[in-house]
């Protein structure tokens, strides 16, 4: 069954008499007379069953389902505005990628590369879409996707981007106030408060250590990694995070690999895109591996 739509005239003259608090002053801003945006917002009442408005006299205040939908539309008229604009500037441009980045990996490693990258590819217009796991599929259809996994995907090609280990890191403050040094014993590390995260456990790299296979406590506990590594540069506690988006941080020496200790990850960094579609990726995907590949050695080199 073919699902139907209220025009996206009267959900753009909803939105506005919404925001404006008054039906004259959106009629004003859209260049419409009043009976034009009241009779839009009556034609979408209709359609959605229910009063978006209360009206009293010459004013009018939004229902509570009227609150409702003017928090959530906007958003949708957005995306819909992104997709028609996506598609547009691909027929003026047939250099437009677009790329969805997991959230993490933008924050910790990939935006800090991005002036390497528009160098690299000077014919090319990059649009970036965050992909967060909490979040439904987006409208749009990425070119390339970055992607944590095993590398079992069937519906897509793929590379893998590196190849990455899990190290504890700490900085120079906190070992300075425990009055501790890097190039510890991993009995040492656990005289310091940990930080954890809710899609790694401790136990393997305690396993890795000889350690007991018992999960510690942690000081603090967060679901991205880059406010983990953040909240390692201050001080809170010791992380247990992935070289390629600690990187940055050992370099410039907030950050101290605290022993030798590190566990091989099988979850790792991949460069997907839609199937024949390999050519118009190519550049991009070799340089994301050279970026990694040449940090993996600078890494290699200060340990």
């Amino acid at each position: 069954m073919n699902k139907r739509y209220p025009s996206t005239q009267s959900m753009i003259a909803f939105v506005r008499a919404a925001r404006a608090g008054s039906f004259s002053r959106a009629a004003n801003e859209l260049n419409l007379t009043h009976s034009a945006i009241s009779q839009q917002i009556h034609t979408l009442e209709q359609f959605v069953g229910q009063p978006l408005f209360m009206r009293a006299g010459r004013g009018s205040t939004l229902t509570r389902e009227g609150q409702l939908f003017a928090r959530v539309l906007p958003e949708g008229l957005a995306q819909i505005d992104q997709a028609l604009t996506l598609v547009k500037d691909r027929q003026a441009t047939s250099q437009s990628l677009t790329i969805a980045v997991d959230n993490e990996l933008s924050q910790a490693w990939l935006n800090a590369r991005l002036p390497i990258l528009l160098d690299a590819l000077p014919q090319h217009r990059l649009t970036f879409q965050s992909v967060v796991q909490s979040v439904g599929q987006s409208l749009t259809t990425p070119d390339l996707s970055l992607r944590y996994g095993y590398g079992d995907w069937r519906d897509e090609e793929y590379v893998q981007i590196c190849e990455d280990r899990v190290i504890a890191v700490a900085s120079p403050a906190l070992l300075e106030r425990y009055q501790l040094h890097a190039s510890m014993a991993p009995e040492q590390l656990l005289q310091l408060p940990l930080l954890g995260y809710t899609r790694r456990a401790w136990v393997p790299w305690m396993n890795q250590a000889g350690l007991a296979s018992v999960e510690p406590d942690t000081v603090a506990v967060f679901d991205n990694v880059a406010d983990l590594v953040a909240a390692a540069c201050v001080g809170v506690g010791v992380g247990l995070v992935r070289g390629l988006l600690a990187r940055d941080a050992l370099a410039d020496g907030r950050l101290l690999q605290l022993t030798e200790t590190e566990v091989t990850a099988r979850y790792n960094l991949y460069a997907l895109w839609p199937r024949n579609c390999g050519e118009q990726v190519a550049v991009l995907v070799d340089m994301l591996q050279r970026l990694a590949r040449d940090d993996g050695r600078e890494a290699s080199g200060r340990e």
